[in-house]
């Protein structure tokens, strides 16, 4: 099996107020591994056409460096997130190189700015992977917290799959346009868009899981919740 193993040690910016690696750096541990591959002259540098990000615990604060086992495939870069020393998997970043299809954008929701820094950008001029996952998460934060203004209870992020449509470059105006695309009893789906000049650049899907911290297991969404999500449900498309 072609794998690649690549140790990154931990900074405390990756830290949350939870004390667990953010969401986003987890994309940034995947590109340093990969980027790595490159010098080595293992991969060539190539932009992906989507990326899912599957997240199966968090990765709390630690002195042992963060393990980066890539397995190069064909078509795609599967790589698997850990700690030294453990075998547990924390998150696996499957980057595929195929081109994804093009979407409108999505009508009858949420819109609002984004400004870009000149620390988004690649070695291309155009914004990189993980700044895109950021740019995802600006958009989703604050649009939940027009649905729950109080505060969502516990929740996790489990999964995040998104396309990435076209580059997206520092001269370029960026709105996003996020919705509610599903609700389950404990779980919903955020549905994102990265839009410039009216075409969609990223489209993105996001589940989050009620989670319960005294217990540390999933939870099922409180009837105010419930109700708050409702609300931003995308009306159906005809």
């Amino acid at each position: 099996m072609n794998e690649h193993r690549h140790e990154i040690p931990m900074r405390w910016a990756d830290i949350d107020s939870l004390n667990h690696v953010n969401n986003v750096v987890y994309l940034e541990y995947a590109a340093q591994a990969e980027h790595a591959l490159i010098a080595d002259r293992v991969v060539e540098r190539r932009r992906p056409g989507s990326v899912v990000v599957e997240f199966s615990r968090p990765i709390q604060l630690s002195r042992r460096p963060v393990e980066v086992v890539t397995q190069v495939r064909e078509d795609s870069l599967v790589q698997r997130i850990g700690v030294r020393g453990s075998d547990r998997v924390f998150a696996t970043v499957t980057s595929s190189f195929g081109a994804p299809d093009r979407v409108e954008p999505a009508a009858g929701v949420a819109e609002q700015p984004l400004t870009l820094r000149p620390s988004d950008l690649d070695h291309d001029g155009s914004v990189s992977v993980p700044r895109v996952f950021e740019l995802l998460q600006e958009s989703r934060i604050p649009y939940m917290a027009t649905l729950l203004p109080s505060g969502p209870g516990g929740v996790v992020l489990a999964t995040v799959a998104v396309d990435l449509v076209r580059p997206i470059t520092g001269d370029d105006v960026v709105e996003s346009r996020a919705w509610v695309d599903r609700l389950g009893t404990s779980s919903y789906a955020i549905g994102a868009q990265l839009v410039v000049d009216g075409a969609v650049s990223v489209s993105s899907l996001a589940v989050l899981v009620g989670f319960d911290p005294a217990t540390q297991r999933s939870r099922a969404l409180s009837e105010v919740e419930r109700e708050g999500i409702a609300s931003g449900l995308r009306p159906p498309t005809r």
